[in-house]
């Protein structure tokens, strides 16, 4: 049984995937498995998990997982790349740590950071930190709310207290889903600055613009008000349910008459009319977390993870300074 397993889902952007294996070869770190998901059959040193037909990164992963059988897990895009140490400096930390979720420093191909992890304010919207930032100005560990799917690592006790990612997110809030249940459990996400991983992000929607706009206000509005429903408690939720209507609601007036882009007020419409369809699922869900969360948004939210809408500089708190404060 192999230490630790890595989980590639190579349904798209096919052609990045030998510059991943062939950093992969040149590791300093050897106790590893390679799983791949694909929907056709390839060769190469790995064991390939193929699927019928792809129904998201979510489900994809979770595929992997169920065929590996490492400790530790590790979550890469197929258009990352890692340097010699990424995984020794990685699996140092987690075995040390297991009760962490690990966002690994993701680096793109401008040679500024491409994600640090990221927190999330009290409407559902994604933060992410020190996008842009040179690499060496981002050099010490700190908590977040989310880790970047593309580069995301984890024990296996972990991913299965969690029942792996929620496969209704077909696109984007998955790996922010998983982390903010796993923090509200007990457990905690971090950014290692050690554990340095190269994107060279291919993108996976069409070239159109306005398909790729069409497709991003769909899912992304669709599975933020999942995901504020499903895992916000009640009194959190209620006292800021107006202030969510009038941003959503605010954004389709906006679609209409400012931008004149009607397609978009009929893709967040949609994404409204999918929420609704799932909310018997959501309440079901509601049901059965409601006794195994040992922290609310409340709580979260005077540690900083949650930050208010519109705050654009919110204070991020580095492990070593806390455990100071501790001892």
């Amino acid at each position: 049984m192999s230490m630790l397993s890595i989980i590639v889902v190579n349904v798209k952007g096919k052609e990045n995937l030998p510059r991943l294996l062939s950093s992969l070869d040149k590791s300093t770190f050897k106790d590893f498995e390679l799983i791949v998901v694909d929907t056709q059959d390839i060769n190469g040193n790995f064991k390939l998990v193929k699927i019928e037909k792809d129904l998201g990164l979510a489900y994809c992963r979770n595929k992997g997982v169920e065929a590996s059988q490492g400790k530790f897990l590790l979550f890469l895009d197929n258009d990352t790349e890692l340097m010699v140490d990424t995984l020794e400096n990685f699996i140092k930390f987690i075995q040390q740590n297991p009760n962490y979720i690990v966002q690994l420093k993701l680096i793109g191909d401008n040679k500024k950071i491409d994600a640090a992890g990221g927190l999330i304010d009290d409407l559902g919207y994604p933060f992410e930190l020190f996008k842009g930032h040179n690499p060496d100005e981002v050099n010490s560990i700190f908590y977040v709310t989310y880790a970047k799917g593309a580069a995301i690592g984890m024990s296996r006790e972990i991913f299965e207290q969690l029942q792996g990612f929620d496969i209704e997110y077909f696109y984007g809030y998955d790996e922010t889903d998983f982390c903010l249940r796993a923090i509200k459990k007990g457990n905690k996400v971090v950014f290692l600055p050690t554990a340095t991983v190269f994107h060279h992000e291919h993108g996976s929607f069409s070239k159109s613009l306005v398909e790729r706009e069409k497709r991003l206000a769909y899912y992304l509005e669709s599975r933020r008000l999942y995901f504020v429903f499903k895992n916000f408690n009640y009194k959190f939720l209620i006292r800021r349910l107006p202030k969510l209507l009038y941003y959503f609601f605010g954004s389709i007036f906006m679609d209409i008459f400012l931008r004149r882009k009607f397609y978009l007020a009929s893709s967040r419409i949609r994404a409204l009319a999918w929420v609704v369809l799932k909310s018997y699922k959501i309440f079901s869900i509601r049901i059965k977390n409601r006794r195994t969360f040992v922290y609310n948004e409340d709580y979260l939210t005077k540690k900083g993870l949650i930050i208010k809408h519109g705050d654009r500089k919110p204070i991020v708190t580095n492990i070593l300074s806390e455990r100071q404060s501790q001892a």
